[in-house]
Parts: structure tokens; sequence; C-alpha cells
């Protein structure tokens, strides 16, 4: 058995996990898809009978550094935990660039699809995925099962922006349809939740250019962050409120543990609501975001279907998510429901081997920078 992860090499979560399956002695290999073209080569084999490594849809891998060849014929899960596009040589020429980019990002979907034609154990399914990171397909399916949703337009028109903010009194916010950040100055910038103001809302352009999400602004107890990994369920308390630090965002948050973490009871039927979500986008795994109000009602916000865990753990030891999300991928079973005995890893454990080795860095010659934020929470 084999798992591939999807990832890149920075990414805290893929190195956990991988080191975690090899803990417990499964075999794991990471597909960077950004390094390819210019740092990795793919070649995908066919004839008649069978592919010339003899499986019927093996897939070679070549690095440009230290090469070595591999087959997945043997990878039966497969988890898209981050799925980047090609990028393409800075020495094309802009013309050549394009269709560089145009084609490794088609020959890069085509192998994930090709991938997709055996049964494999997916996270999450492709097609899945695909849908489910719509938010407008989001708030539909949570609706549909029973979950409250904040009033919402999503909209590139500035006479019904307008409308909305002042039909809910000036009480509004704005969200972007997707993560938005880049780096200026040598500093780190990403567009979080905002609260509106008519200010904001007086350039025609900048409203029109840009379609958004806008909603009514909800007032909040704390919020929760519900993880589901197969059909076990962990929620968070996050006392998003204290001090008013993080009121409409505690994504903010980024670089500090001042927001409080807690192990969560959730109620049952709202459990039950979450999980009828999740079958209905199709999801083995998700990261729920739920705003409690002051009157105690629960308020969906969205679902992020490879949503950030690692830093739950790390702040609250009492939610054994690596342990859990470990196991689930060896499971194979998308009905896997967690067994606290018999731990094979936490989180605490992987920072003690990650501190002991002394090349744990990735090489940056060996792949392709991307623009990194810090480990968002999303």
């Amino acid at each position: 058995m084999r798992t591939l992860i999807v990832a890149d090499p920075w990414d805290i979560h893929a190195r956990a996990v991988a080191w975690g399956l090899e803990s417990a002695g499964e075999d794991s290999v990471v597909l960077y898809t950004h390094d390819f073209p210019q740092k990795s080569a793919i070649s995908l084999h066919f004839d008649s009978e069978t592919t010339r490594s003899g499986a019927d849809d093996a897939v070679e891998f070549s690095c440009a550094r230290n090469y070595r060849a591999m087959t997945l014929e043997d990878a039966d899960a497969i988890w898209l935990r981050r799925w980047y596009q090609p990028i393409a040589s800075p020495d094309l020429h802009p013309a050549d660039s394009r269709f560089s980019q145009a084609e490794s990002g088609e020959f890069m979907r085509a192998t994930m699809h090709m991938l997709d034609e055996r049964e494999r154990f997916w996270v999450n399914p492709l097609q899945a995925k695909l849908r489910a990171d719509r938010k407008p397909v989001q708030l539909l399916n949570a609706k549909a099962v029973g979950l409250r949703i904040p009033k919402t337009l999503f909209s590139n028109d500035p006479e019904q922006i307008r409308g909305f903010f002042r039909q809910h009194g000036g009480r509004a916010i704005y969200k972007p349809l997707t993560a938005a950040c880049w780096v200026a100055e040598e500093k780190v910038h990403a567009t979080f939740t905002s609260v509106l103001t008519e200010d904001l809302l007086r350039n025609d352009a900048s409203l029109s250019n840009a379609p958004g999400i806008y909603q009514e602004f909800l007032d909040k107890a704390y919020e929760l962050r519900i993880t589901v990994i197969g059909r076990s369920v962990f929620a968070a308390r996050l006392d998003s409120q204290k001090d008013g630090f993080y009121l409409t965002d505690w994504r903010a948050n980024q670089l500090d543990n001042e927001i409080q973490c807690d192990v969560y009871a959730l109620p049952p039927e709202i459990e039950a609501k979450c999980l009828a979500l999740m079958t209905r986008l199709g999801l083995v795994f998700g990261c729920i975001d739920i705003v409690v109000t002051p009157a105690g009602e629960y308020v969906f916000l969205e679902v992020n279907e490879m949503g950030q865990f690692i830093w739950l753990e790390d702040m609250n030891p009492g939610l054994p998510l690596l342990d859990c999300f470990v196991k689930f991928l060896i499971s194979r079973d998308p009905g896997y429901r967690y067994d606290a005995a018999s731990p094979i890893c936490d989180f605490s454990g992987f920072k003690t081997w990650m501190d002991a080795q002394a090349d744990f860095e990735p090489d940056p010659a060996r792949h392709i920078l991307i623009p990194r934020s810090f480990e968002m929470r999303e």
C-alpha cells in the first residue's frame, strides 16, 4: 500500500502526516505539482496492452535534480493536500510562457483525472473537491441539511451591493471568494473578512471588477472550528471575541497563540447536520467554521475541504487530529471512526523528531519557490 500526497515541500501538514505514516510502517510519496515542468518530468505510457512498466496506469516521475523514477500502480490512496498550478520558466518569451503554462496545467489536470479512473481512496474525491470548493454550493447544501446560514449576497453589481449594505442597517461584511495573499516590502499581506462602510462602497470600479461575498454582520459569543475526518468529528471552541482582537476573522491571528482554543462538546443535532453536509458534498475530510451567537444560535460560515488542522493540536494537545488523520489514511475507509487506543503519532512527537533533523528544511535549489504566506489557518 502506498499513499500519494499532493502538496508543497514546505507544507507542515504534509510533512507531519508523511512522518506519521512512516511511523506506522506505511509507504508514502509526495508530488509537488508546482515543480512541474521546471524541476520535474512526468510521463504517461500507454499502449494496446499495458504500459511500459507493466501497469495499466503507470505514472513515472523524474526530477531534474537527484533523478528518481516511480510508478503509481500501488498508490491506492491519494491525499490532495495542496494542488498548485504548474509554473512556467521565467526565461521563456511571454507567448511561449503562456503556452507552457496552459499545456502544463492541462497535462497535470489530465494526470489527476487519469489517476481517478481507477478505484482509489481519495481525500477528498476529485470531483467532490472541485464542487465543494465553491462557496455558493456550500451555502446551498448547508441550508438543505438544516444549518442556519447568514444572509448572503454574491455579486459584482455596485447597486446590489450597496442595497444589501443598507438593507442590513450598515452592518455587513465582505469576504473574498478565494484566498488572496501577496508579498510587498518583505511583508506578507492577506485579505481577510472586512467590515463594510459607506466609504468602502463608493467606487463602482472596485466593486464591479472583483465579485465578492457580502454577508450580514453576525454578533458572536465565540466560534467553532469543526474538523471532520471520515465520520470522526472534533470541535474546537475559539474565543475570538476575547479582548476584541479578532472580532471579524480569527484567521488574522497567525503569528501568536493569544486566541483561546478549547475542546468543545458539539450538540448531537449540530454534529449530525455537519456530517449530513459532508455527505451531500461528497467530502470525507473538511474543516467547518461555525459562529455561535450570544443567543446560542449556531450559524454555518463555510467548509474548507482541505483546511488546516495541525495548529489546533499544537494549541491544544487534547485534539488528537494528526493521529486520527494518519489512521484515517491507513484505514482507506471513508466511514472511519477514530479509535484513541494505541496512538500512532502526535504533533508533539513530530516536532521533537523535526528538531533532531539537521536537514529538515527543503532545499530551495531543488524546488520552485511559490509565493509564501505564513501557515494560514484557513
